[in-house]
């Protein structure tokens, strides 16, 4: 596990999209996402990031994060994503 900034990751998940666009989510221990993105192929469209809750994330992000948790976190990543099994 890597740690950024004193906040344990907890999941990475790379992006889905097609082509050369990002479109990554990295969930840290104090439940905050960090989402690194490419809009676009455009100048100012690149490497652009923000910083969301779980609470404005659809379920779909939230089961994308929770598939790509390493078995030692995933009773911790259900508990802050609201999933449970």
């Amino acid at each position: 596990m890597m740690e950024n900034n004193d906040k344990k990751i907890l999941v990475y998940s790379p992006g889905t999209r097609k082509g050369d666009l990002d479109d990554d989510y990295t969930l840290y221990e104090n439940g905050e996402i960090l989402h690194f993105y490419d809009q676009n192929k455009y100048p100012g469209g690149y490497n652009l990031k923000r910083t969301l809750k779980v609470n404005e994330i659809d379920k779909s992000l939230k089961n994308r994060l929770y598939k790509a948790t390493s078995e030692e976190n995933k009773e911790l990543v259900g508990k802050i994503l609201g999933i449970t099994n």
